[in-house]
């Protein structure tokens, strides 16, 4: 063996060093496990709390494999019953009902129930054995008070909602209160007693309630509202009963009733299950998918999700939440957050973002880490998931920013509009300096490949957009100096925003040949640069005055960006001259009728400065009086319709309006706090990695990992 020169020995332990140290270098986060991921996470669809309040009278749930029911106390879980594969089943709320009919015709009540479905989404058809027939009882409602239920009932009375069709009850309002009999020995035993009962004439709902560390099977007799028709019956149901234990049971006493629901189906030989639970609140339902299925929630537009479904009752209003492995709910949050063809470092730094997002966010929804918009994160369930997405999330398993120790709110928007914003001067207020304020992020991925449009005036007098590629210079100009455009097509649909909607009707059409003014080009309408069409004053109005804290007096006749942060956003405007009020920064959205977001400009066409014949200048709006104009053959005439065209103080032509009218323009989609998303791909297309990506965005940040 030849002895290794001490020189190169020396020259290979520094080349190792300098690797090292190079190597290290490039690793942002730290081995250790100071930050501990869940297991699951709980996603919110419906709830009532303050922050969130996303409402449903019903949850309907199926899956392709069947669904295991329990159900759960304080104490204990029960198995409850399965629902066979494919087939539905439904939870809602046991409180007070509008009953509106009860019949034998099938026909007749599901008529009822398309009545009333045209303005209600809390309507139900429920079968019921009595008096040795199959009647179908048409209600409305979940309410929490008899108050409520009255106010209904009246409603669909005046409306004649059940008109023309023969009830054998008289239309009143339905409560939870209800006498109980039992305990049976299981549900084919109870589901008997019901029909005996049913056969005296008598509403009877099997229910189960758990009871001594097991769950039992009960008939619930009775609709009421109150106390008293409650011990009114008493003594017709122990006689049903054949002189069974009939009891009047505490208030405070957990039950679920199990009804026949014709509603879903909308068939008279399919009824589905439909668990009830009290709208004082009570036990715990889950559903959890038997096989690899998820579970398919109707209400939240017929999406399929992974992980179970709990239904409860919060707040008087029926809650439902998703319980599901913390990675795959990742999985749908990035597939629904960025397009699956985006690069993967993409989907990496969104995956640690959004994970991040989510842990920070703690239990904020009561009994919810998150909801399911983006309120929290967009969840769209399993058809959002893409592999791409999913790469994205497995390569940075358990993977957080935090800062000082602690997970940061790793907020993130759609486009920034070129600049991220300031939060403690433009969006929400504290420092959070963790998020990179006035950073420059190439955002202009949604404008390449699109056409620019042309700003043009029609003959007619209207103003409107046309796309570059349908219109040629005609080699003329206007009088004011600005070009004539030709038309190239037949029909060629003039807009009144630069881009194409199909649900939106173009303003005008116009021929082939028609010359039309060019007022201005600007870029197609895209989550980085955007104008709006123009908003009425009464539009504008009622949308301020649903967020202001002080109303505007009406009518609005200017509006105006009054201050600016330091990104360039607007973080105050002035309504006639005065200050609007509207809390944070980012409420800015929201007040000027959901805008993209805060950075924006504002243009008044209805707003300008004229010079009188005797050189006085004229302030409009807010001078009194008709506008008239001097024609080329002198005469004097006042201004006709909506749209004028003067020329401002630099020379150009400018659309204006007789009438305060606004128009928006702007960049960016969303608050423009933390990572823009499509800051990301710009940056990801440029060779840069997650790591690069996520510390561009988020200052003096760690990435860690989970152990």
């Amino acid at each position: 063996m030849i002895p290794m020169n001490k020189r190169t020995y020396v020259r290979l332990l520094l080349t190792f060093l300098l690797l090292v140290t190079m190597v290290s270098s490039t690793v942002p986060y730290s081995a250790k496990a100071a930050i501990k991921t869940p297991d699951t996470i709980r996603v919110a669809f419906f709830l009532n709390v303050n922050s969130f309040k996303s409402i449903t009278p019903v949850a309907t749930l199926q899956s392709a494999g069947g669904l295991n029911l329990s159900l759960s106390d304080s104490l204990s879980s029960y198995p409850l019953s399965t629902a066979p594969a494919g087939q539905a089943v439904r939870f809602g709320m046991d409180g007070y009902r509008a009953l509106l009919v009860e019949t034998e015709d099938f026909n007749s009540a599901n008529a009822v129930l398309k009545k009333v479905q045209a303005s209600s989404n809390a309507v139900f058809v429920t079968q019921l054995f009595k008096s040795g027939k199959t009647v179908y009882q048409v209600s409305e409602g979940a309410y929490a008070s008899v108050a409520e239920a009255s106010t209904a009932l009246a409603k669909w009375t005046k409306a004649g909602a059940a008109a023309g069709v023969q009830s054998s009850i008289t239309a009143r309002v339905a409560g939870p209160m209800a006498l109980e009999t039992g305990p049976y020995a299981g549900i084919t035993e109870a589901q008997s007693a019901a029909s005996q009962i049913g056969n005296a004439g008598l509403d009877a709902f099997v229910a189960v309630k758990p009871q001594n560390g097991i769950l039992s099977y009960i008939v619930r007799i009775g609709q009421e509202v109150d106390a008293t028709s409650v011990a009114a019956l008493q003594q017709t149901a122990t006689k049903a009963t054949g002189g069974a234990n009939v009891r009047v049971p505490d208030a405070s006493e957990p039950y679920v009733t199990i009804r026949n629901d014709m509603t879903f189906n909308g068939n008279a030989n399919i009824a589905v299950p439909f668990y009830s639970i009290p709208v004082g609140g009570g036990p715990v339902l889950r559903a959890d998918p038997i096989g690899d299925g998820g579970i398919q929630l109707i209400e939240r537009s017929k999406r399929t999700y992974r992980g179970s479904m709990e239904m409860s009752v919060l707040n008087k209003s029926l809650a439902v939440v998703n319980e599901v492995n913390f990675e795959q709910y990742l999985y749908s949050v990035v597939g629904t957050e960025v397009m699956s063809s985006w690069p993967l470092e993409v989907q990496k730094a969104q995956a640690v973002a959004a994970r991040s997002y989510a842990l920070f966010s703690g239990t904020g929804y009561q009994i919810a880490n998150v909801v399911d918009t983006t309120l929290s994160q967009a969840y769209f369930g399993i058809s959002s998931e893409n592999a791409n997405a999913i790469a994205g999330v497995t390569a940075t398993t358990g993977e957080v920013l935090t800062s000082g120790g602690k997970v940061i709110n790793a907020v993130f928007s759609a486009n920034s509009g070129g600049i991220t914003a300031d939060n403690n001067i433009e969006i929400w207020g504290g420092d959070n300096s963790y998020l990179a304020a006035g950073v420059v992020s190439p955002d202009d991925g949604p404008q390449k490949g699109k056409l620019d449009w042309y700003y043009v005036a029609l003959p007619s007098g209207q103003v409107g957009y046309i796309r570059s590629d349908l219109v040629t210079d005609s080699g003329q100009t206007h009088a004011s100096g600005a070009k004539y455009l030709k038309v190239n097509g037949e029909g060629t649909a003039v807009r009144s925003r630069p881009q194409v909607v199909s649900t939106i009707e173009p303003i005008a059409r116009v021929g082939t040949g028609a010359l039309v003014v060019q007022l201005d080009k600007v870029p197609e309408y895209t989550d980085y640069s955007w104008i709006e069409a123009p908003m009425d004053p009464e539009q504008l109005l009622a949308s301020l005055n649903k967020r202001a804290k002080t109303p505007i007096t009406g009518p609005l006749l200017t509006l105006e960006v009054s201050k600016i942060g330091p990104s360039g956003r607007a973080t105050e405007i002035k309504a006639n001259g005065v200050v609007v009020n509207v809390g944070v920064g980012d409420n800015l959205r929201g007040a000027l009728n959901g805008l993209k977001s805060t950075l924006f400009s504002v243009e008044e066409t209805g707003r300008f400065t004229i010079a009188n014949g005797d050189g006085a200048k004229r302030e409009i709006p807010g001078s009194s009086g008709t506008l008239q104009v001097i024609g080329s053959d002198g005469q004097i005439r006042a201004i006709q319709g909506e749209n004028l065209y003067i020329m401002d103080g630099n020379g150009s032509l400018r659309a204006a309006t007789t009438t305060p009218k606004f128009v928006f323009s702007g960049k960016g989609y969303g608050h423009g706090l933390g990572m823009s998303q499509w800051g990301a791909k710009g940056l990801a297309e440029q060779g840069y990695d997650y790591q690069y990506i996520l510390q561009y965005y988020y200052k003096n940040v760690t990435i860690e990992k989970d152990a």
